[in-house]
């Protein structure tokens, strides 16, 4: 059984990408790390209440995060979120320098 950490209020499994690939731990909460592929896209949405929503790639996988962190191509990332089986749905975003935590 994979080891498992605690952030906020949450538990995530501590996984690889070939884990996630596998697909066995779809619909959990999980926490892997990498290098960002490519530039991430960040998109204004100003919907009622103005937001932004990030997509970018970590080992082939997209994750999604409500919010603009500060990352670029190749930073090293660890991403907490629920996988959704071909995306992550993150709810944080470590780097080096800061934590950036969506709104539960």
């Amino acid at each position: 059984m994979p080891r498992r950490v605690k952030l906020g209020h949450h538990y995530y499994y501590v996984v690889g990408v070939e884990e996630l690939k596998s697909g066995s731990f779809r619909g959990k909460n999980v926490v892997f790390e990498g290098a960002v592929e490519g530039k991430p896209t960040i998109e204004f949405l100003p919907m009622e209440l103005p937001s932004y929503r990030t997509t970018f790639s970590l080992g082939s996988i997209r994750v999604e995060f409500s919010g603009s962190p500060c990352i670029g191509a190749g930073d090293h990332v660890k991403v907490y979120g629920r996988f959704l089986g071909d995306c992550v749905i993150a709810s944080a975003v470590e780097t080096e320098r800061a934590l950036f935590i969506a709104e539960d």
